[in-house]
């Protein structure tokens, strides 16, 4: 069996996870997304493999590197870890009340509800109605170009949740075009002073938050042994445990462009199925 547990990403600064796509042209370098909402994720084998390579000294150095190992996986063996696409739920977007919004839509919250209980994990937060876009807060307030009117909704829990000051809830089509039109930076190559090669960067800004769910094997039979390769489950424990104090406690690279600061996130626990 799996435990399951969700965590909130959040970026710190500019992310660029690319996609390998380009925009006819006009973008050069895509970021990831998902293939049924254009929502932007960081897609499982992306999320695992920056993981991956920000716990590498630490395995190395680890007395029980050989079961912590285990976690990832290796040539010969799966990991004890199924990593889940992170999604996109709150995008930062500018206004003419307060620096920025955080931003989603009704029909995304309700996804992201319906995605983690089907992963046995429940949260105690308001439904939302309606179908236009709101500001929750005490005056109306225009976002990028979208108009909001103010509604003081009781959604502190959501809030508290996700730890946001300036929430608004966008109809789905003023959402789906703010996901569509994300920040294009410009990145040149220079030599001796002069431009070689001038491209363009598509990026998810800082401050957006995304949340993924790590599923964590625990399947051991009754004398604790591990049914695919006879591990103690004291150990893995321990090991889990001491990967999700670092997870959580760290800066951790995800993406592209390390060297000019981009990806860097930190990581929250948002919940976790029933033991």
């Amino acid at each position: 069996m799996y435990k399951n547990k969700a965590y909130i990403i959040k970026t710190k600064t500019n992310l660029h996870v690319g996609s390998g796509d380009t925009n006819f042209g006009i973008v050069d370098n895509e970021v990831q997304r998902d293939t049924i909402t254009n929502l932007p994720v960081i897609n499982a084998s992306s999320l695992k493999g920056a993981l991956r390579d920000h716990f590498d000294e630490l395995i190395k150095a680890d007395d029980t590197s050989k079961h912590f190992t285990k976690l990832f996986g290796d040539e010969e063996t799966q990991g004890l870890i199924k990593f889940i696409d992170a999604r996109l739920l709150f995008l930062p977007l500018r206004s003419n009340k307060k620096p920025f919004y955080h931003v989603t839509s009704k029909e995304t919250l309700e996804s992201f509800k319906d995605m983690l209980q089907s992963f046995g994990i429940v949260l105690d937060f308001e439904g939302i109605s309606g179908d236009e876009s709101i500001v929750v807060d005490k005056q109306d307030a225009v976002i990028e170009d979208v108009h909001c009117k103010a509604k003081e909704l009781n959604l502190q829990k959501l809030k508290n949740l996700f730890g946001i000051k300036n929430l608004a809830i966008f109809s789905e089509e003023d959402f789906n075009e703010a996901i569509s039109n994300l920040p294009v930076i410009a990145r040149n190559k220079l030599n001796d002073g002069k431009s070689e090669n001038l491209w363009y960067e598509e990026v998810v800004p800082r401050e957006s938050i995304f949340v993924s769910v790590l599923s964590y094997y625990d399947n051991f039979n009754d004398s604790g042994a591990d049914k695919r390769g006879k591990t103690d489950k004291t150990v893995l424990t321990r090991q889990y445990k001491k990967f999700e104090e670092k997870l959580l406690s760290d800066d951790i690279q995800i993406g592209a462009n390390a060297s000019i600061g981009y990806g860097i996130c930190n990581f929250t626990l948002l919940g976790a199925s029933d033991e």
